[in-house]
C-alpha cells in the first residue's frame, strides 16, 4: 500500500481482475498466480486466447505460471529493483516510452532544486545518527517571482525529474542486470524488448505481483520501482495497464478495498474518532494540502478528500444527508482506540475488562475468518494464552 499510495494516491490495484483480458503484455514479477490465484489468473489467460497477449514469468523458480507464459527470466531473490530499473533504463535509453503521457500526466517535466541529489547509494538529506532522511531536500524548485513550480516540457533540463530518473537508472546496464540478478543477458533483453514494446498509446501492459515483493524488506522500494516502469510506459490509467497487487494471505488488500478494518472507510478515507464531533473538524486533520497552489492538481490527489468524504455521507445516508446536517456527519460511528487484532490480543491477554486507552468494555470473545492468529502473530504462546 505504501508505494501504491505515494505514487497513485489510494494503495489498490489499479484495475480490477476483469481488465486484464485487456492487455497486450502481462508480467508476472513476485507471484505464481496460476497456482494462487487460479479464479482471477483466468483473465490473463482470457488475454492470451483473444489477445494474442504475451505472458512474462520472472521469477527464482520456475512456476506453473512460468510454464503457461510466453517467456521465463531467473532472477536471484530480493533483486527485483534492480531489474525493474533495468527495465527502465532500456525504455529510456531505446525511445520506448509514452512520452506525451509522461509529460502530461507525471511529474517528469518538473524541476528538482539544486539540493536533491545521490551519491554511495544514498539521497541527499540522510541523517546518519537517526538512520533516516530529511526529506525537506527533495523540493521541486520555485519561480522567484511567482512562486510557481518550474516545468520544462521538453523534459530536457538536467533538474527535471524525467532526466534525474533517467541518469539514476544509466547503471542499470543488462551486463549490471546480469550481474546482480543472475538473469542471463539474452534473456533479460529478451523480457526488456515484449514489456517495453508497451511504451506507445496502441498498446498496453500490466504488471502483477503479490508476496515474493510485498515480503521484501525493500518490498516498498520493488513496487515503487515498477509504478515508475509504468509510468514511464504510460500504461497506467489505461484499460490493460497498470500494477496490480495480489494478495496471497487472508485477503489483506480485499479488506483494506472493502474497508474492513477498523481504521478506514470506504475509499481509505479514515474513520473518525469521538474527538472529531463536525466535519470541519474531521477534515482539518484530514487531507493533506499541496505545498504550492500553482502546482497542477494532479500533484496531491488527496486535495479531493473532502470531495470524498461528502460523497460517502450522501451514498450512505441518501436523502436524509444536506449540508445543513453535515451531510450526516454525526451519525457516522466513532471509533474510540486502537481495534486492530494486535491490539484486541493484547487486551485478551491482559484479561482487560475495559480496552487499554479507551471507555469502551474490553472483549469476552472472538470469532476469526480466513485467519490463524497463533500462526501469523509475532508470538504465539502470547496469542495462545490470550485465547485460553
Amino acid at each position: 500500500m505504501a508505494s501504491l499510495a505515494a505514487t497513485f494516491g489510494r494503495g489498490a490495484m489499479t484495475n480490477g481482475w476483469v481488465d486484464i483480458k485487456n492487455a497486450d503484455v502481462i508480467l508476472i514479477m513476485g507471484s505464481n498466480a496460476a497456482e494462487n490465484h487460479p479464479c482471477g489468473f483466468k483473465w490473463a489467460i482470457e488475454a492470451k486466447k483473444n489477445r494474442n497477449a504475451k505472458l512474462v514469468s520472472v521469477d527464482p523458480r520456475y512456476t506453473r505460471t512460468s510454464a503457461v507464459s510466453d517467456l521465463y527470466a531467473p532472477i536471484r531473490p530480493g533483486t527485483d529493483i534492480a531489474f525493474l530499473n533495468g527495465l527502465i533504463r532500456h525504455a529510456l535509453n531505446t525511445g520506448r516510452i509514452h512520452e506525451e503521457y509522461v509529460r502530461i500526466h507525471t511529474n517528469g517535466p518538473y524541476v528538482i532544486n539544486e539540493k536533491y541529489d545521490f551519491k554511495d547509494g544514498l539521497f541527499s538529506g540522510f541523517d546518519g545518527s537517526k538512520g533516516e532522511y530529511d526529506k525537506n531536500a527533495w523540493q521541486y524548485e520555485a519561480d522567484p517571482k511567482t512562486t510557481a513550480y518550474m516545468v520544462d516540457k521538453e523534459m530536457k533540463n538536467p533538474r527535471c525529474v524525467f532526466q534525474l530518473l533517467k541518469k539514476h537508472v544509466e547503471r542499470y546496464t543488462p551486463e549490471m542486470v546480469e550481474r546482480i540478478c543472475g538473469t542471463p543477458k539474452d534473456q533479460f533483453l529478451k523480457v526488456a524488448d515484449v514489456v517495453t514494446s508497451t511504451g506507445n498509446a496502441a498498446r498496453a501492459g500490466t504488471i502483477m505481483y503479490a508476496l515474493g515483493w510485498t515480503q521484501h524488506s525493500t518490498g516498498v522500494q520493488i513496487i515503487r520501482a515498477a509504478a515508475t516502469l509504468q509510468l514511464v510506459l504510460g500504461n497506467v490509467g489505461r484499460p490493460g495497464g497498470g500494477v496490480n497487487a495480489l494478495r496471497g494471505h487472508s485477503n489483506i488488500q480485499g479488506a483494506t478495498d472493502m474497508a474492513g478494518t477498523f481504521e478506514i472507510l470506504p475509499g481509505y478515507l479514515k474513520t473518525p474518532t469521538g474527538a472529531t464531533q463536525t466535519l470541519a473538524e474531521y477534515l482539518e486533520k484530514g487531507p493533506p494540502t499541496t505545498l504550492n497552489k500553482q502546482a497542477w492538481p494532479s500533484m496531491n490527489y488527496w486535495q479531493n478528500y473532502p470531495k470524498f468524504m461528502v460523497s460517502l455521507l450522501k451514498a450512505t445516508y441518501g436523502a436524509k444527508a444536506t449540508k445543513d446536517n453535515d451531510w450526516g456527519f454525526e451519525w457516522l460511528p466513532k471509533v474510540d482506540g486502537n481495534y486492530s487484532w494486535m491490539y484486541i490480543f493484547d487486551d485478551m491477554y491482559r484479561g482487560n475488562s475495559q480496552r487499554a486507552g479507551g471507555t469502551e468494555p474490553g472483549p469476552e470473545g472472538f470469532i476469526t475468518f480466513g485467519m490463524n492468529p497463533v500462526g501469523i502473530g509475532p508470538n504465539s504462546s502470547k496469542m495462545i494464552n490470550a485465547l485460553a
